[in-house]
């Protein structure tokens, strides 16, 4: 018994269509793992935040930065001694002097010493 054309062609369409159906239905299920191993990372990833957070949050408390400052630094607030007179600061400060020619402020060079740059600015006027 011969079969007919259009028996023959169902029966290759059947046969397509659940090959087919065999081969989406593997992927998918890959796609499902994929995804709960993707979520099991992400959750895993909050966990990590959240525990860097809470030490984070631990480390810097400044009860006990404090504490820490005070064993390990040898800081403490500032005093007269520390900071120094107002002369040497002063002194430490460059030079500005107006510039006749442009008419702006002049900046002499940084590393000049006080005496050079006032020395350089007289022999200029």
């Amino acid at each position: 018994m011969i079969l007919k054309r259009s028996t023959l062609l169902l029966i290759l369409m059947a046969a397509a269509v659940s090959i087919a159906l065999f081969v989406v239905k593997y992927r998918v299920q890959d796609l499902d793992d994929q995804l709960i191993q993707l979520n099991r990372q992400y959750s895993d990833s909050r966990q990590a935040i959240h525990v860097l957070k809470s030490e984070w949050a631990h480390l810097n408390q400044p009860d006990r930065l404090r504490g820490l400052a005070e064993r390990y630094l040898e800081v403490g607030p500032p005093d007269a001694e520390r900071v120094g007179s107002a002369d040497a600061i002063l002194d430490a400060l460059p030079v500005r002097e107006i510039d006749p020619v442009i008419g702006a402020p002049h900046a002499a060079a940084p590393d000049a010493p006080k005496h050079v740059e006032q020395a350089s600015v007289e022999g200029v006027q």
